[in-house]
């Protein structure tokens, strides 16, 4: 007997496909195509968007203070109207050297160092440009040394080595032994004025200013106490709290913008 059966149907998915065209294989590639776009431009707009959120908080942080709520962030004026711009002088600078100095507090007498040699502490010894001899009155605060300058000049940057930053021959450390400077107010010929907060310690220390002055008058606001030192004989001193010693004081001015004159 011959089976008449017909054959069952067969499953579409399992018939063979033909091949793609070219026309078909065209289309294929411009969807891919397609979709990475669409997932570049929205990787781009994501990121984006993250972008602008943390510039926006960063943007919000408010400036760090120390316990009296004062702003130190910057490092630079830290109160006060410096008379510029509001922005730190990056450029080429030049150092100057003030004409004139008149200190306005007690003078202190000679004193006899290590080797029996007399040092005297005048005005002129701040701006010397040897940091082993110091400007020294009497007091702890409020002594002021003013400054003059040839003609009118932008300042950049004022400094101050805040003690006496001297060493004898015996090993005394003088610096140690006098007071430390640690803020000063400078006050410029139009009345404004910056505060410059210093660190206890040697060597000059530095802070950018934006500042057209030809006079800059520097006032000790705070200092801090000397300590007894030993010399190298094991023999000991003790501190001088009762004076203030600056050794040096250092500006410069914008290269030549209006202080050619002051500073060739």
């Amino acid at each position: 007997m011959t089976d008449s059966t017909p054959p069952a149907p067969t499953d579409p998915e399992d018939q063979p496909r033909p091949p793609l065209s070219k026309r078909g294989w065209l289309l294929v590639l411009a969807s891919v195509a397609a979709v990475l776009a669409l997932l570049a431009g929205g990787g781009y707009l994501l990121n984006r968007a993250l972008t602008d959120n943390v510039s926006e908080v960063a943007g919000s942080a408010e400036p760090a203070a120390d316990a009296s709520g004062r702003d130190v962030g910057g490092g630079a004026d830290l109160d006060g109207d410096s008379g510029g711009d509001g922005t730190d002088y990056t450029g080429p600078s030049v150092p100057v050297t003030p004409s004139a100095v008149l200190p306005t507090c007690t003078p202190v007498p000679p004193a006899i160092d290590s080797t029996g040699r007399p040092h005297g502490y005048e005005a002129q010894n701040a701006v010397d440009g040897d940091v082993s001899t110091a400007w020294r009155c009497t007091g702890t605060s409020g002594q002021t040394l003013a400054v003059s300058f040839p003609c009118s000049i932008h300042l950049a940057t004022v400094g101050i080595d805040p003690g006496h930053d001297k060493t004898d021959p015996d090993g005394s450390d003088r610096f140690a032994q006098n007071r430390k400077v640690t803020e000063v107010k400078w006050t410029f010929d139009d009345g404004s004025t910056v505060e410059q907060q210093l660190e206890p310690r040697r060597g000059i220390q530095t802070m950018p200013v934006d500042q057209t002055a030809r006079t800059a008058t520097l006032t000790v606001v705070e200092t801090v106490d000397g300590q007894p030192v030993t010399n190298r004989a094991g023999q000991q001193s003790a501190p001088f709290n009762d004076v203030t010693s600056i050794s040096e004081i250092r500006f410069t001015a914008r290269e030549g913008d209006g202080g050619d004159a002051c500073v060739r």
